[in-house]
């Protein structure tokens, strides 16, 4: 018996199942697939050789930017260092010169005093000259006193909570109000042309810079100069400052003290004053 011709896909399964199966053809698919291969093509950047020339130019200044920002950086150390040592040098130049300077103004007060001491007339101008250095702050002086030690609140964070040159003038003010006869911050002495105040982060005294801890030395009746300084407004001021601030303030009393003396001011523009003229009458 012969066999049946074999019948196509499409009868076997019918014609929707078989267009449900075979819907897209291969030719469709295969150039979609080529669409596509050439859209991706497309989207992927190309560096060519002006894209190559523009990188290469870029990196190069990156580089030469790299290595100028490194030279000035090496250039600003080393004039930053030269500074350095130029004021440590013009600092001990400085320190130098003041020493000669009291060396040879000791010199002169010796000088003036023996010259003086050799006339039996002039006694009395040499006591007196005497105590005008005492009380101007230029000769050294030492005696029984008070020694104060003031410092900033420990970590302090804030202006407030250091020792500011107002809060040493309230200070000093109050020892010269207990009977101070004469007193030294930090080894300066102080004299009626002495100023303290604030310059960039220190307090100076006598144009010099001073750091806490501030010590604070004055020479006077010890035994009643601490009972009249609580008496005074500096130390309510002071205890203020303790209790609510956190600065720290320390009195004892001294048995012997010793203060040092000042330079010599020079005036430039101070004259002495002459007798006064009489004024004519006019009518």
């Amino acid at each position: 018996m012969p066999t049946p011709p074999r019948l196509p896909e499409q009868a076997t399964l019918g014609l929707l199942p078989y267009i449900n199966a075979h819907a897209l053809d291969e030719d469709y698919a295969q150039a979609a697939e080529h669409r596509l291969q050439a859209d991706s093509a497309k989207e992927r950047p190309r560096v060519g050789r002006m894209g190559a020339a523009i990188i290469a130019v870029f990196a190069v200044l990156a580089v030469t930017a790299a290595v100028q920002t490194s030279r000035d950086s090496t250039s600003e150390e080393k004039e930053r260092r030269a500074l350095i040592d130029q004021v440590k040098a013009n600092r001990a130049a400085l320190a130098a010169d003041r020493k000669t300077a009291a060396t040879l103004t000791a010199q002169t007060r010796r000088l003036e005093s023996q010259l003086l001491r050799s006339s039996d007339d002039t006694s009395g101008l040499l006591r007196e000259l005497d105590l005008l250095r005492v009380r101007t702050g230029i000769a050294p002086v030492h005696g029984p006193g008070l020694e104060v030690v003031v410092d900033d609140k420990p970590d302090a964070s804030s202006d407030r909570e250091k020792v500011l040159d107002t809060d040493l003038q309230k200070l000093v003010n109050g020892l010269w109000e207990a009977g101070a006869e004469a007193i030294s911050i930090n080894g300066e002495r102080l004299t009626v042309l002495s100023a303290i105040r604030h310059a960039s982060e220190a307090i100076t005294v006598n144009f010099r810079s001073l750091r806490p801890p501030y010590r604070v030395l004055a020479i006077g009746d010890r035994k009643t100069m601490a009972s009249r300084f609580g008496d005074t407004s500096a130390a309510a001021a002071w205890l203020t400052l303790q209790r609510e601030v956190g600065l720290r303030f320390r009195m004892t009393s001294q048995p012997s003290l010793r203060l040092p003396g000042i330079e010599v001011p020079t005036l430039r523009f101070a004259k002495e004053k002459g007798p006064k003229r009489p004024r004519k009458d006019l009518s």
